[in-house]
């Protein structure tokens, strides 16, 4: 018997072209379906109604983002995890209904982290423009049929690095304390969260004013399409997607297993650090 499952999916975005299948690029969707055919969960994918949320970007990282699918064989998480590489990992899953379709969701959390000394006030003052209902045309790159979007919430954390962090790696408390921007929403453009992000950090440092901020977000039918830069891939998480009446199970194994891969990862970006901090010491003495 057929029954469809939505699994919740993490990723470290580094090493993949985005998540959407392309031709001859690693890509999360594609890492996905091979393992899923591998393990006889699926075949075709027409049959098996095999369905995304979203499309993340080249870089961009999730710990929610969601898939679809029907089988007759009964999901078991971690069979599938111990085929999947390192950086994909499914983390929950649900029973959903014959129709559901992952696309069609109730909440989308994203999460910026920005690593420059900013205003945290003067960020709130921003986020408080954008929340809200909008014309985002010029927080995308594409030209879509509707570009009005709702803004539910934008929650801005001055984050301190926890005791874990102080004590594994010292050499990390110099570095700047990073900012969380959590943006909440039913459902964003292309490039509209980076884009944001760029607008955000421009009211930080004083280059925009926030009636400029209104103005981008109200053009008038006859304006050019504003020119703003989106902000670097990698500092962006999905970090959730929630659909009424749909309760996801956790794996308890499965999230410790990809927090320990983590944490392994951590271990490695120190070393490199330390390398790096090394070499420009001996490059400051050999010029002193």
């Amino acid at each position: 018997m057929m029954k469809r499952t939505a699994l919740k999916i993490g990723y470290i975005g580094t090493n993949f072209h985005g998540f959407q299948r392309q031709p001859d690029l690693r890509t999360v969707e594609e890492e996905i379906i091979y393992h899923l055919r591998k393990l006889g969960y699926i075949d075709d994918l027409k049959k098996s109604r095999f369905r995304i949320a979203g499309r993340t970007d080249a870089g961009v990282h999730s710990l929610g983002n969601v898939i679809s699918f029907q089988s007759e064989k009964e999901v078991r998480v971690n069979e599938i995890n111990n085929s999947l590489p390192d950086d994909i990992q499914i983390l929950a899953s649900a029973p959903v209904r014959y129709a559901f379709k992952p696309r069609y969701a109730q909440m989308r959390q994203y999460r910026y982290m920005l690593f420059q000394d900013l205003d945290v006030e003067k960020l709130q003052e921003c986020a408080e423009v954008f929340k809200g209902t909008h014309n985002f045309t010029n927080f995308t790159k594409r030209f879509q049929k509707t570009t009005t979007r709702t803004i539910e919430d934008i929650k801005i954390t001055k984050v301190d690095l926890d005791d874990y962090h102080k004590r594994e790696f010292p050499n990390l408390h110099n570095t700047i304390t990073p900012i969380f921007i959590d943006i909440y929403g039913e459902s964003f453009l292309w490039n509209m969260v980076r884009k944001m992000m760029r607008v955000f950090v421009d009211v930080a440092i004083g280059k925009m004013e926030l009636d400029e901020v209104e103005r981008l977000l109200n053009p008038s039918d006859d304006e050019p399409r504003a020119n703003i830069k989106v902000m670097e891939a990698e500092y962006l998480i999905l970090m959730d997607i929630q659909y009424d009446g749909i309760r996801f199970r956790y794996d308890d194994y499965a999230c410790e297993r990809f927090r320990r891969d983590l944490v392994d990862s951590l271990s490695d970006l120190q070393k490199r650090y330390a390398i790096r901090e090394s070499m420009i010491k001996s490059l400051n003495d050999l010029t002193d």
